[in-house]
């Protein structure tokens, strides 16, 4: 077990419940079988990177990905990565560009955003990230923005490779940050945007046998085609988004292993370090096995969590948020950015202690 210190003792559990699925080859899927292919040579240029590469390695969903115990390679099966959904994003947004027959550089520009708009995510994805920020000022979003301007060692060629493309790496920032300008800003900065309808859908294959709408892709189409968001197909996306927030990202064992995996890194950060972060889940297994032993402990629950995890971290209280999604079925939608006054959000704050959340399970 572990002592007070949060250092791991005897305790083991068995190599089945603790062990992560090992991550699937970049074969790329969109919520089934059916492969993602490019064959522009920006696009190719890019998805060869080493910082687009390194997305392989980092698990989608971090810490809740435990949730799942892999039984087969297809996509309902298995654990997603990040780089599978930057290739869901960019497939949005090439769609998107042809359909609805964008200039080169401003479909290029989409596909620069899509693709490296998760670059500077750390191991275990969003979980450790708050840690992270605590102790070593490191989060995500400033981590995208040194490698997307060569600020780092694997972002200096990325930034060059931009740069003799005529295409500017801060304009590159600005539309995945949502502060873009330019007429396709709201494909990034809208409550729909290309990130979230990967990423809510890629969610859905995570909790039943079968992946989100397919139809998504279509809707893209259509939404090109025509100049007008399909609300049918945008509904059921919101409503699903709901569901996803409710019953997965906030449900009690996702946030549980959130806050385990904190509390663990928060009682050993002197083993950690700002490097770590930019590590994938496997190097940053091999060098912290026992946090991801702990998210094996709390995953199978075959024992009593109480008798195994530190006493002095029951009482540690995380920041959780509870999040409502609502489509305002009375307000119609003429103008792109009108899709916020129907789509809405509610968030509610509020901390909680290790302790309840495994009261909740």
């Amino acid at each position: 077990m572990l002592d007070e210190m949060g250092r791991w003792q005897a305790y083991k559990v068995s190599s089945d419940a603790s062990e992560l699925m090992p991550l699937a080859p970049a074969e790329v899927t969109f919520r089934s079988d059916e492969k993602i292919i490019f064959d522009d040579p920006f696009t190719l240029e890019l998805l060869s990177s080493a910082p687009v590469r390194r997305l392989a390695g980092i698990g989608f969903l971090g810490a809740i990905d435990f949730i799942r115990h892999g039984s087969g390679r297809s996509a309902h099966r298995r654990r997603h990565n990040r780089l599978e959904h930057t290739l869901g994003v960019a497939r949005f947004a090439e769609t998107y560009a042809r359909e609805a027959g964008l200039s080169e550089r401003r479909r290029r520009l989409l596909l620069a955003a899509a693709l490296l708009h998760d670059v500077g995510h750390g191991p275990l994805s969003h979980t450790l990230e708050p840690v992270f920020a605590e102790a070593f000022d490191i989060d995500h979003h400033s981590m995208t923005r040194r490698i997307v301007r060569g600020e780092t060692r694997n972002g200096r060629d990325l930034q060059a490779f931009l740069r003799d493309a005529d295409i500017d790496p801060d304009e590159v920032l600005a539309m995945i940050d949502g502060h873009h300008s330019g007429p396709d800003a709201f494909l990034f900065a809208g409550s729909i945007n290309f990130d979230t309808l990967d990423g809510i859908s890629r969610s859905r294959a995570f909790m039943k046998p079968r992946a989100a709408p397919r139809s998504m892709l279509r809707a893209v189409r259509h939404w090109a085609q025509t100049g007008r968001a399909p609300l049918p197909e945008f509904d059921a996306f919101w409503t699903l988004k709901h569901d996803v927030y409710t019953l997965l990202i906030c449900g009690a064992r996702g946030r549980l292993l959130d806050a385990v995996a904190q509390a663990y890194m928060r009682a050993n950060i002197d083993e950690f370090d700002a490097i770590d972060f930019g590590r994938s889940d496997v190097t940053l297994r091999k060098h912290h096995p026992k946090l991801f032993e702990v998210l094996g402990l709390v995953a199978s629950q075959r024992t009593s969590l109480k008798d195994h995890l530190p006493s002095s971290w029951m009482k540690e209280e995380v920041t959780v948020k509870d999040r409502a999604f609502t489509v305002r079925t009375d307000k119609g939608v003429n103008e792109p950015d009108q899709l916020d006054a129907r789509y809405t959000q509610s968030k509610f704050t509020k901390r909680i202690s290790i302790e309840e959340l495994i009261e909740d399970l």
